[in-house]
């Protein structure tokens, strides 16, 4: 009979241990017109409200008020939104998301296939506009902003969400911070932003695209890859604010956008460099949907409700409702904060190692194999497979195998782990082949998970876990992020250290800072590097 050591269960409860005024081009001219940013820091917000045609509330046949569409209600809402509308805790939230996706962006300078956009895009060129995070290189607005949420991306590592409340709380939304903080921070240094500028772009194009994500029932199978379709209704949402677009024009973005979105979630089932594209292009599909709406270039007249606009042509699902459920009075805003490196469906069973090896001496040569009970909707998942040494980078972010194995081989995932050499080590591979996922955890818990160590000494060890830490009502304290992100700049290697805790000191007190383009020239790496 076997030995069993038994560890209490975990719970989403656990502890964490551990103004300078721009001008823009003038609609349909390429003039420059005056900014039209929300005031200096310090200022009150003297925005004109709203900023939509007045004859959208106008009375219909038999008196009755004609409803605004859902697109010209998220316009008005992307631009007519005061800051004074954000509390303390919408603002801390905000501040926490760029410090994380800043980081990601850092660590991910020089992870495999990056490499490979960062030549194409130095062959075409272009006007030196703004930097990329962790780079030398100045390029054009939408370039820079595609490389560094590429970058973002590379680990799936950056924050998740932001997860929606109220009506929609719980629902599945993705990873819009990896393309509308990049597009935030490249457009915020483009037009001179002011930090409460930026606060107010991220916080808003947050909301947009998880409101677009939760209009829609979330499916891996049957679904466009999301960060290429809510993320760039974000970008737009981002890069339109600080831009300084009226609301024809942004509303004309939106349908310009209309016809820029795709993506598959193929990519991750592959594990192949692919897999970061979708929010990449989202942000460069979104300042170019702006830049081209400032130009008088036409779009679709309603990107949503059109008889082949989005809800018709990407949503197997739709609820047109959730979209804009509280729209105004609850911000989705808050992110969900990975600790490890890797998708966040390797991160319970990775923490149930990380509990095992803490209460438990024991060598991964004595582990026989591992079981894993979950969900049945786990097994035919691309989670479930196992690595081999003929993989690309991406693979061993998006397999619990391979997660669980590394956390039983080398304990705290490191981001190191994540690229070669390392994924090909055959000691980790080895194990890997012998971790095995059974369907014997009912369904609706995703993240759950119970977990059995076989030893060679006919030990059993055991524990479960509801969900890992950052998930969803299990927040991470910002001492925890800033650990984090450390752990990516020393990673990345490319920003000084000195100029990265310049730019950490700033993002924690972004309102009161009067110009975002010192934060992300500190950000980026020393000339020639």
């Amino acid at each position: 009979m076997a030995k069993r050591a038994s560890v209490g269960s975990a719970t989403t409860g656990a502890t964490v241990l551990g103004t300078v005024s721009a001008g823009f081009p003038d609609h349909g001219t390429g003039r420059f017109r005056s900014g039209a940013h929300s005031p200096s820091v310090g200022a009150t917000d003297t925005r004109p409200t709203p900023r939509r045609p007045a004859a959208s509330a106008a009375p219909g046949p038999g008196g009755d008020t004609l409803i605004d569409s859902i697109i010209d209600r998220i316009v008005g809402h992307v631009l007519d939104t005061r800051f004074e509308a954000f509390d303390e805790n919408h603002v801390l939230a905000a501040e926490k998301r760029l410090i994380d996706a800043a980081g990601c962006a850092l660590s991910g300078v020089d992870v495999e296939g990056n490499s490979a956009m960062v030549d194409l895009l130095r062959s075409w060129a272009g006007a030196e506009e703004v930097g990329v995070l962790g780079r030398s290189d100045r390029m054009p607005l939408a370039h820079a902003a595609m490389l560094t949420s590429l970058q973002t991306r590379s680990f799936d590592f950056e924050v998740t969400g932001p997860e929606p409340e109220g009506v929609n709380e719980g629902k599945m939304v993705g990873h819009v911070s990896s393309t509308t903080e990049p597009v935030a921070l490249a457009v915020g240094e483009y037009v001179k932003a002011s930090g409460r500028e930026l606060l107010a772009a991220v916080i808003l194009g947050g909301d947009v695209a998880a409101r677009v994500s939760v209009a829609n029932r979330f499916d891996f199978d049957k679904n466009f890859e999301v960060c290429g379709t809510s993320n760039a209704f974000g970008a737009v949402a981002v890069a339109g604010r600080l831009m300084g677009l009226d609301h024809d024009q942004l509303k004309n973005a939106y349908g310009i956008l209309l016809n820029l979105m795709a993506g598959s979630f193929q990519g991750i089932w592959d594990g192949v460099h692919t897999f970061k594209l979708p929010g990449a292009m989202a942000a460069f599909n979104g300042i170019l949907a702006c830049q081209l709406s400032q130009r008088g270039f036409g779009g679709v007249r309603d990107a949503l409700e059109s008889r082949l606009g989005y809800f018709t042509m990407y949503t197997q699902e739709s609820s047109p409702a959730s979209m804009v459920a509280d729209l105004g009075e609850t911000f989705y805003v808050h992110g969900q904060h990975k600790l490890h490196p890797s998708c966040y469906g390797n991160h319970n069973p990775i923490e149930c190692v990380l509990q095992l090896r803490a209460d438990h001496d024991f060598e991964a040569s004595q582990v026989l194999k591992v079981e894993l009970d979950v969900p049945p909707n786990r097994l035919d998942h691309f989670l479930n497979q196992v690595p081999t040494a003929q993989d690309e980078q991406p693979k061993s972010l998006f397999t619990i195998p391979y997660g669980v194995a590394n956390a039983v081989v080398r304990g705290r995932p490191e981001l190191h782990h994540y690229v070669a050499p390392a994924i090909h080590d055959p000691e980790v591979l080895d194990l890997a082949g012998r971790v095995t996922l059974l369907p014997n955890l009912p369904a609706g818990n995703n993240q759950a998970g119970r977990m059995r160590i076989f030893l060679d000494d006919g030990t059993v060890l055991e524990t479960e876990r509801s969900a890992p830490v950052g998930w969803l009502r299990s927040p991470v304290p910002m001492d925890a992020i800033i650990d984090k992100f450390w752990r990516n700049v020393r990673f990345g290697a490319t920003v000084p250290e000195v100029s990265a805790a310049r730019a950490l000191e700033d993002l924690q007190k972004l309102e009161d800072v009067v110009d975002v383009t010192s934060i992300v020239s500190a950000l980026t790496a020393p000339a020639n590097s």
